[in-house]
Formats: structure tokens, sequence, C-alpha cells
């Protein structure tokens, strides 16, 4: 297995700019940064407000087209194919639309909880042969769920968020903390630019750590791109040096398959 070049991209809503003006910034961030074997977007960059599930994935698809690389478009509140309100992750992965994430749990602090239905645990998706999990928003915060993810293979946790400036440093610790206690790459994409319905405002510090808690991409507050390699020699040297990932799989991995987190498991 090669390394991974991950190119993050931070970006927020720009206000009558529309899709098409946010989806052009993309684009050139992500061109500026150099253009990695997949793009990450965070979360609600396109609208804060729902959008046609098939809009979503045609912009993804556009992405891909533009950028010709690998996807993950973050996550967006979309009408789902049932007609039900959800927060939703797509990617194109090598030319085919993938389901990667949906939220477990709609944020109580924001008011979610009356707006967005719950979700279901997506299975991880592969790329260049690694093999990633997405992690929505303050699912990261649900310890149980990046453990269901790396249960079924996952070696790098990828968590498109919206979080707003008070609260950026703890969910940059909870993104560092899932990644060494699971042994894993952890990347933290935050959007920047979004008001909250309080008045916060989200201020990127998009993040990424190697499996031993070391920063190796951090963003500020404006829109932003940087490409990182995923070396898959520190991730062997994690798994050989601490006995964590070992005793999960010997001890605890059975759990994890079986347990069944809310609304289910979407294989």
């Amino acid at each position: 297995m090669e390394s991974l070049r991950v190119t993050v991209v931070q970006v927020g809503r720009l206000g009558d700019g529309g899709l098409d003006s946010v989806k052009e910034l993309v684009v050139r961030l992500a061109r500026e940064a150099g253009v990695g074997d997949i793009v990450l977007l965070p979360e609600n960059w396109l609208s804060g407000r729902p959008i046609d599930v098939s809009a979503f994935e045609r912009v993804v698809f556009e992405l891909y087209e533009f950028l010709g690389s690998s996807v993950a478009g973050g996550l967006q509140y979309v009408v789902d194919v049932d007609g039900v309100v959800r927060s939703v992750g797509l990617a194109v992965i090598d030319g085919s639309l993938v389901r990667v994430c949906e939220k477990l749990h709609p944020s109580k602090a924001t008011g979610e909880r009356g707006r967005v239905e719950p979700g279901k645990l997506v299975g991880p998706f592969t790329v260049k042969g690694w093999v990633v999990g997405c992690v929505a928003c303050v699912d990261i915060f649900y310890p149980e769920v990046s453990r269901a993810l790396v249960a079924r293979g996952a070696q790098v946790i990828y968590n498109p968020a919206s979080i707003p400036d008070n609260r950026v440093e703890l969910w940059r610790s909870a993104v560092r903390v899932r990644g060494v206690e699971n042994v894993v790459y952890s990347i933290g994409v935050n959007a920047t630019g979004n008001v909250y319905p309080d008045g916060r405002v989200t201020t990127g510090g998009s993040i990424a750590y190697t499996p031993w808690g070391k920063t190796i991409l951090s963003l500020h507050d404006q829109p932003s791109a940087s490409t990182v390699e995923l070396d898959v020699e520190r991730l062997r040297e994690a798994m050989e040096r601490w006995a964590f990932r070992e005793d999960f799989e010997r001890y605890y991995r059975r759990f994890y398959v079986e347990f069944q987190l809310p609304g289910g498991y979407l294989s």
C-alpha cells in the first residue's frame, strides 16, 4: 500500500453567491494546494438549509470531474430519497458515487434535533487501498462511532464539521484523541464563515494528526486548502509500538461489530 495524499479544503457558504460560486472556490483552492488522491470537504459548506439529495450528488460529481480526483464532499442537510431531512455525506471515489456518512446524533445545542432525522452508521470506504471512516461532525464526541468504524477496518477517521469559534480547540482535541486511541490517522475538516442561529461563527482550524498524535496539518480561520501525505510506515510503526489497537482487536472488536448504534447499520 502506498502513501495517500489528502487535500483538505475548508470553505463556508457564500451567502447570495450560490452553489456555483462556492464550488468554484473549492476548485481554485484545491488546485492551488496541489490536488491529492482525495479531496476532503467540511459540513454544510453548500447551504445551511436542506437541499435535494440529487443536487448534492451533482455538485460532488462536478467537483470530481473538475479536479480529476476522488472527492469526499463533506456533510450536507438534504431532503433524502424518502423525503426525510438528514445530514448526509457523499463521495465520488474513482468515478463511483458512494454514501459515506450519515449523522447519527443531530446536535441538541443548535436545534438540529427538531429538524434533522438521525441517520444510520455507514461503513468505511476505500481509496488507493486506504480504508477511511467518515464520522459526522458532533459524532466525533461519541467514541463508539469511531470504534465501530475501526472495527470495520478504518485506518483513517475523517470528520467533516461545522464547529463554532468557542468550541474549535475542544473539537481538535476530540479528533486527536480518536486517532490516538484507535491508532489511525485522524482528520477534521471544519467550515469557515458559517453563522449559527445564535450568532456564533465557524472559524476553520481544520487539522490532521498522525496515529502518534502529531500534527501534520493545521489551517487558520480563512477559506484555504492544504495537501498532506499519510505515510503507511507511520501507521505500521504505531501499530507495532502501541498495544491499543492490538488489544482492541483481541478483546473489544466483536462488541463493536455486533453493537447496534442509533438507527442501525447501513451496509
